[in-house]
């Protein structure tokens, strides 16, 4: 059995792998947040805008804006 070797990757290489994983999951993480915050933007421009133009009396009740505490 000294040359046949194991299918299964060595543990360095499920460590890579490992990392490798989370940091692009860190990535879509990252990305998801900034597109999140492009949209509340977004939402609070126009917001601005309409109060600007006179059409939003009711306030930020005319948009649904997500709460930090939401789960």
């Amino acid at each position: 059995m000294k040359g046949k070797r194991s299918a299964d990757p060595d543990l360095q290489s499920q460590l890579e792998s490992l990392l490798d994983q989370v940091w692009r999951s860190e990535a879509d993480w990252r990305l998801l947040d900034r597109v999140d915050a492009l949209v509340r933007l977004e939402s609070l421009r126009a917001l601005r805008a309409a109060r600007r133009l006179g059409g939003a009396q009711g306030g930020p009740a005319a948009f649904d804006l997500p709460s930090e505490n939401a789960a």
